[in-house]
């Protein structure tokens, strides 16, 4: 087994005002919706499990199969591990400016994969920019939406 990491910092600004782009991306309804390759889910209380489809990349095959724990506190959203082969954990601020809304976005994902030791080593150098790959398109989808 082997853990790949992949991060994301972006800030940004929306259209829309500081209470609709809070309400946004901290509604986890949107969140699943807007989560690429979901094949299941349950929300209990904060917590989220997600499951996603098998992703088969010929020598590396992945299912994330985790929870994350959100909470909103004023204008600053985060979210950890709750359990899981994956670590995702992030945190939104959000600041009124003008008629809209400046996003500071930063998350980070990792996988645990099982792989031999010395293929960890090759593919540590593609799956750092493809987990972060992923997380911008996540980011992507969520502020298109929000438009």
């Amino acid at each position: 087994m082997a853990w790949f990491e992949g991060t994301h910092t972006d800030t940004f600004t929306v259209p829309a005002d500081l209470a609709t782009t809070r309400g946004h991306f901290a509604d986890l309804a949107t969140i699943v919706a807007h989560t690429e390759g979901l094949e299941s889910h349950s929300i209990d209380g904060d917590t989220v499990h997600f499951v996603l489809a098998l992703q088969d990349h010929g020598v590396v095959k992945f299912k994330a199969d985790y929870k994350c724990t959100y909470t909103l506190d004023g204008d600053h959203f985060k979210w950890v591990s709750a359990g899981g082969n994956t670590e995702q954990s992030g945190e939104i601020r959000f600041q009124a400016s003008g008629g809209g809304t400046v996003v500071d976005y930063k998350e980070t994902v990792k996988v645990d994969i099982e792989v031999a030791a010395v293929m960890a080593t090759m593919l540590t150098p593609i799956m750092g920019p493809m987990l972060t790959h992923e997380i911008k398109g996540f980011v992507k989808r969520m502020t298109k939406a929000l438009a």
